[in-house]
């Protein structure tokens, strides 16, 4: 069969439709995908920047001490969860586990308290082993020094409240009550650093 000049042109013709109407579809239908796949990612970028994480710093009783990367609104439990946990000695009645944390927080779990008596006791061990600084200490620390009671501990904060800090310790025997003998029995205990 043979085909004149103008029909094989036309065929070419055709072919060459044919041809470029199957590339542009096909590069019609990959970017249609691209799009797909740009705007599903974007979707989950959008999602990730929709939750807010947070730092927090965990101390004290827990086993694993240190700062945590947690989700906002996580409960104070997490924290302990992921600081392994309460030890032995966590007093977990002192801290709220359904606390809400926010960026920044601190949280120190402290240890179970020792009763009243026991506190007492290591409040007067720790004074009796520290000198008491004249210049700052409150009237409880100041009985806590020998032979001084409330009326006297009061007297040295009233003179140091009108006269200003003690400049020596030796100064503290300007205060009514407190004569050499006394001032012999404290000097080793009391400083005004």
């Amino acid at each position: 069969m043979d085909l004149t000049k103008r029909e094989k042109i036309g065929i070419s013709i055709f072919v060459l439709i044919l041809i470029g109407s199957l590339i542009f579809s096909y590069h019609l239908n990959k970017s249609k995908t691209n799009i797909e796949i740009i705007s599903s990612k974007n979707e989950e970028e959008i999602n990730k920047e929709k939750i807010n994480y947070i730092k927090v710093y965990i101390t004290g009783e827990v086993k694993n001490p240190g700062v945590y990367s947690l989700k906002e609104g996580d409960r104070l439990e997490k924290a302990i969860e992921l600081a392994g946990g309460f030890t032995e000695n966590a007093d977990k009645n002192s801290i709220n586990l359904a606390m809400k944390l926010k960026d920044e927080d601190f949280i120190k779990v402290l240890k179970v308290n020792l009763n009243s008596f026991e506190q007492s006791v290591n409040t007067i061990n720790e004074l009796k082993n520290s000198k008491i600084n004249i210049n700052t200490a409150n009237k409880e620390e100041l009985k806590s020094l020998p032979r001084i009671g409330d009326a006297l501990a009061q007297r040295i904060i009233d003179y140091r409240d009108k006269n200003g800090p003690f400049k020596r310790i030796e100064d503290i025997k300007k205060v009514s009550g407190i004569g050499e003998k006394m001032f012999e029995n404290i000097k080793d205990k009391i400083t005004i650093y």
